[in-house]
């Protein structure tokens, strides 16, 4: 039976309704398509109002799906490694990528840099830039901050070259952040609101390639600790504060420590989120944290008999801990992403509500969608308003 509550005469029973349990969660799965002309394209980032930016292959262009829109291709002159990917602010005004440009000399090589959108299909590459070749990999919430990777102006004659971090404004410029004691190279991936915090990873030294979690206050660097003073792995996201931070498992193979993937905050220290149930030896990578830290998604790579290296998506929350992506689906009724070759959470709106797939299907086609978490007109008991 619904009960429809529409006057005063009501009101005793509202009130009996509003120490009810709180509503439910539905999910519903939306698949983004792709371009006719560039049928495989992968989707990296998501906006707060579910504006999407991924990158077409081969060309490089970037993408981005408007909501409820087909995609639209923006140009661009991307170099995509897979986790290289366009970055977009919140409010989805500001997008970025990684771009190569062409000064007025034909014969000079192009400088790697980050490109900003200015509409249309036209790029610009940011002003400021005081390192070489770079590389952008996380944007602040308004796109005012930018941070990433870059190649010293005048690398040593020796190889191999140290990456160095950095964060750039257009007020400031690109600055260098500094590389944790003890690391030959370091990159950063997230960065805060105010710019005053960033995270990202140093490496264990010039022949130890192993990634540690690294939390940038002004340019000072410190390795990210677990209650036992054991290095984490690599730090890829924060919210908008810099207060929570995730990141990634270590490859127990190559570095030792934990494989499970983390949430940092600056109550709690270092929580590991745990493993799937029936899964083991996986490492786990945490790609995005909603900005109240309660929902933390990514991937999990593990071993298939027939395809090797495969990645999983997973989804955390502190009430039902660590899930795969598809048995969260399958939970919810919507069968998809099970049978996938491969399956990525790789970012998500900041409330958590939305979150963005990556996957490779049976057939090795590229699909893409977002999986949307509403809360529920309906009261868990039958009532609604």
């Amino acid at each position: 039976m619904r009960v429809n509550v529409t006057g005063p005469a009501c009101w005793p029973l509202l009130i009996g309704l509003v120490s009810l349990p709180a509503l439910a969660d539905v999910v519903t799965l939306e698949e983004l398509s792709a371009p006719e002309a560039t049928p495989v394209a992968g989707v990296a980032n998501i906006a707060a109002d579910g504006t999407v930016v991924g990158t077409a292959y081969p060309d490089g262009h970037v993408l981005r799906w408007l909501a409820g829109a087909e995609p639209e291709d923006l140009g661009g002159d991307t170099f995509t490694l897979e986790n290289v990917m366009p970055l977009i602010s919140r409010d989805g005004s500001t997008i970025v990528a990684a771009s190569y440009f062409y000064g007025n000399n034909p014969n000079a090589a192009p400088q790697a840099a980050p490109g900003i959108w200015q509409g249309g299909t036209s790029w610009a590459m940011i002003t400021g830039l005081t390192l070489g070749d770079s590389t952008p990999v996380g944007i602040s919430a308004d796109g005012t901050y930018l941070v990433g990777a870059a190649y010293p102006k005048h690398p040593p004659h020796q190889s191999p070259s140290p990456l160095l971090p950095w964060i750039w404004s257009g007020a400031a410029g690109q600055l260098t952040l500094d590389t944790p004691n003890g690391s030959f190279s370091a990159q950063a991936w997230a960065v805060s609101s105010d710019g005053s915090t960033a995270a990202g990873f140093g490496d264990g030294g010039s022949t130890d390639e192993t990634r540690f979690g690294v939390r940038w206050v002004g340019t000072t660097a410190f390795f990210i600790t677990d209650s036992n003073s054991a290095k984490v792995g690599q730090a890829i996201a924060c919210n908008l504060t810099c207060s929570v931070i995730v990141g990634a498992g270590i490859d127990v193979n190559i570095g030792g420590g934990s494989p499970q993937a983390w949430r940092w905050s600056e109550i709690g220290g270092v929580e590991y989120l745990g493993t799937v149930a029936g899964v083991s030896d996986a490492t786990y990578y945490a790609f995005d944290v909603s900005d109240d830290g309660a929902r933390v998604v990514g991937s999990y790579s593990v071993i298939d008999p027939l395809l090797g290296p495969v990645n999983r998506g997973f989804i955390w929350s502190p009430a039902d801990g660590i899930q795969d992506a598809s048995a969260f689906l399958a939970a919810n009724g919507i069968d998809y992403g099970a049978a996938f070759g491969e399956l990525v959470v790789n970012s998500m709106t900041p409330d958590g509500r939305k979150l963005l797939i990556n996957g490779l299907d049976e057939n090795y086609t590229r699909r893409r969608a977002i999986i949307h978490i509403d809360p529920d007109s309906i009261f868990a008991n039958g009532f609604d308003l």
